[in-house]
């Protein structure tokens, strides 16, 4: 027995992410709401797209934890033997668990090989203690911090896959099918939603494997889905690792919705982020008004933003906080589909999961398909959506 196996399970971290064999053909399936709807119609509508790629589901659900004054973590421990260690790393990181459950009945470990998958409840240190630590005064930015550090450095051994105030991720190397089962997520029916992220399938680029990689990708407030691969990856990693942004789940994914984060937080327009996420042909720019010219000129001449220009097929769709945005690759070599009306916001990679999910809703929407390139974002609190125009920001 040597340190590369479990000592629980008696498996490789190489077997237990699915090996050279085990990781499937096939896209990923994309299908996002925002605003008054109910979660059995969307998970009833996401199913259709299964068909897309067998492995992997995940779902991220907007203010499920709306009441409770704490972060909610979901966590899966790749070994029963780590828990206790690694529930130590997180109190010497400054977090107090208050409650911990299992997130899993016990029956789904004899059905499927499963990591252990739990629930914590957690609290903060005090702002004099965050500053002490990491010279940070926000809790949400602390605990964003600390998590990212705790992936990276236990990445063979546990993943905590949601870590937000309000927030929950819920995921499975299986079916989607398998992973509301896996989660009894119809419990969840009647709780409150501001939005809901869906994904099916594993992603393609390598990362941590079958387990670890995943999506929803959720770290914090922020959670996004992402249907292609990206031949700017290394230099999507290269520019948020510079902003010292740490990537710890090791996909090109990630690194779409991190930096997407930062352009928000750091007050571009949705303009200015489509721009430089989905750069323009020449052409595109010897049409622009002069003042457009200059402005994107300026922006291409940042060597940080340069770099996080998304090349190859992909269409990708960002939750941060309460803005919900999606975009498509400047190519478009990805299908991607929206569907809104008064009360909702469906975003999609087929037109056939949006008019789906409109139909279990009962729900009349405009339908349009983005064109390549172009970025659409919505706002959401309190079940009430927004579309956003292009010069809206984050900071106004």
């Amino acid at each position: 027995m040597t340190d590369q196996y479990s000592t629980s399970r008696n498996l490789s971290v190489n077997d237990f992410s699915g090996g050279e064999l085990g990781l499937p053909k096939g896209a990923c399936g994309l299908l996002a709401v925002a605003g008054d709807f109910k979660l059995s119609a969307v998970l009833k509508a996401a199913r259709c797209l299964q068909y897309r790629g067998r492995t992997g589901a995940g779902v991220t659900l907007k203010s499920i934890y709306k009441d409770t004054n704490f972060f909610n973590f979901h966590i899966m421990f790749r070994s029963s033997d780590k828990i206790a260690e690694l529930e130590q790393v997180l109190t010497t990181m400054g977090l107090r668990i208050l409650e911990k459950k299992d997130m899993v009945q016990r029956k789904y470990y004899y059905e499927y090989d499963l990591p252990v998958i739990m629930h914590y409840s957690i609290i903060p240190p005090s702002p004099e203690e965050m500053m002490f630590r990491e010279k940070i005064k926000d809790e949400s930015l602390y605990i964003k911090t600390v998590v990212a550090r705790f992936n990276k450095q236990f990445m063979d051994d546990a993943r905590i896959f949601s870590s937000s105030r309000y927030n929950g991720t819920f995921l499975t190397a299986f079916e989607l099918v398998d992973t509301i089962a896996i989660y009894d997520m119809p419990q969840y029916e009647d709780r409150f939603y501001d939005a809901c992220l869906i994904h099916l399938r594993w992603p393609t680029s390598q990362g941590r494997g079958l387990w670890w990689g995943p999506q929803p990708i959720s770290l914090g407030e922020v959670a996004g889905v992402h249907n292609g691969h990206l031949s700017s990856d290394m230099a999507n990693a290269r520019a948020l690792e510079q902003l010292e942004i740490m990537l710890t789940v090791g996909t090109d994914s990630e690194a779409i919705f991190l930096a997407v984060e930062y352009l928000l937080r750091s007050g571009y327009s949705l303009e200015e982020i489509e721009w430089i996420i989905c750069r323009k042909f020449p052409q595109e720019v010897r049409l622009m008004a002069q003042e457009k010219q200059e402005q994107y000129a300026k922006l291409m001449s940042d060597p940080l933003l340069f770099r996080m220009k998304m090349s190859g097929p992909a269409t990708a769709i960002t939750l941060v906080d309460d803005v919900l945005v999606g975009f498509t690759d400047r190519d478009h070599l990805r299908s991607f589909s929206v569907g809104v009306n008064d009360k909702i916001a469906l975003l999609g990679s087929e037109q056939r999961a949006v008019i789906s999910a409109a139909y279990f809703m009962h729900e009349e929407l405009k339908m349009f398909d983005p064109e390549a390139g172009r970025i659409v974002g919505f706002t959401v609190k309190n079940k009430a959506v927004s579309k956003l125009d292009y010069g809206w920001k984050k900071n106004d």
